[in-house]
């Protein structure tokens, strides 16, 4: 997969003309990935690459407009995987900026977009463009019905009665409600981080284990204890992550993410780690002392196979 970068005054000439997706993409949850299969089937019929249009950084952060934008579902690196995953040939990623987000939405299609030339345009049915997001999908079909330039305009996916979207699915993340989105994204949701040194309590204590620090702004699930798969090197296994502040040792101790791998015990400091959530097991608790903490450990643990068994055999 190709990655071409684009700024507001930048001329640039396209590798060669494309379907192109349109959109934000955070978190590319499953009505995101039934834009981009459309996209990728109407690509394929006609014999052209399939092309994805975002802008980077997210407007939101750019604007202000919600301080939980300043961290994502789909940080851009993780983002771009998972396009590639889902068949992405190329991605144009426009540097958002104030100066972009003044841009008339009529001037955003005839500068930003047609000197791409796409020969179909793809988009959801909330997109928006342009100054004050104006520009929504009903201006996009117009101008490209002047221009006989198709545009593909996709209904909303719902799930259980309600909208997905991006915003739902933070939602459920912080209130822990990891298996709801893993439907909600067609895939357990991740993080991705290096492993560093912690205090050591955990290997103290008979249950060792590696201390996240995220790589890039990923929305971290809420407080508590989960049943993730790890992957690091070319390994991988099932592990408990506890998300807190582990109160039975601080007062006022900052956020941690710690995982304890059920069947390895090997030094994997400074080594990469991926962790996707399966499950969610408790709360995170404080203990009135270390041999009650080491009591849940060890029954978290035993739930934690159970779930990973039957993890196992749902797939």
């Amino acid at each position: 997969m190709e990655t071409i970068r684009l700024t507001l005054h930048e001329h640039w000439s396209p590798p060669s003309p494309s379907v192109m997706a349109l959109g934000t993409f955070d978190g590319l949850h499953i009505g995101h990935q039934e834009i981009l299969s459309q996209g990728k089937a109407e690509a394929k019929r006609r014999g052209v690459p399939f092309a994805v249009f975002l802008c980077d950084p997210h407007p939101r952060q750019v604007l202000g407009i919600g301080a939980e934008y300043d961290v994502l579902l789909t940080p851009l690196p993780e983002k771009l995987r998972l396009l590639e995953h889902y068949g992405a040939d190329l991605v144009y990623i426009l540097l958002f900026t104030r100066e972009v987000a003044a841009v008339a939405p009529e001037q955003f299609v005839l500068d930003l977009l047609l000197p791409l030339a796409p020969e179909v345009l793809v988009a959801g049915f909330d997109y928006t463009f342009g100054a004050g997001g104006k520009g929504d999908a009903a201006l996009l079909k117009a101008m490209g019905e002047t221009r006989a330039l198709p545009v593909f305009i996709l209904p909303p996916v719902n799930l259980y009665g309600e909208k997905v979207s991006s915003s739902l699915i933070r939602e459920k993340l912080r209130y822990g409600e990891v298996k709801l989105v893993r439907e909600l994204l067609g895939r357990p949701y991740a993080l991705t981080g290096r492993v560093v040194k912690g205090e050591g309590r955990g290997i103290g204590i008979g249950f060792p284990t590696a201390n996240l620090q995220l790589n890039d702004p990923f929305l971290i699930p809420g407080t508590g204890v989960y049943l993730v798969r790890a992957f690091w090197g070319m390994e991988k296994g099932p592990g408990l992550m506890n998300i807190g502040v582990r109160p039975t040792f601080h007062d006022r101790g900052t956020l941690s993410l710690e995982v304890h791998l059920l069947d390895h015990r090997v030094d994997l400091y400074g080594e990469e780690m991926r962790v996707e959530f399966l499950d969610y097991l408790r709360p995170e608790q404080r203990f009135n002392s270390v041999d009650r903490l080491v009591a849940q450990i060890e029954q978290d643990v035993r739930t934690a196979r159970d779930l990973w068994r039957t993890a196992q055999g749902d797939e």
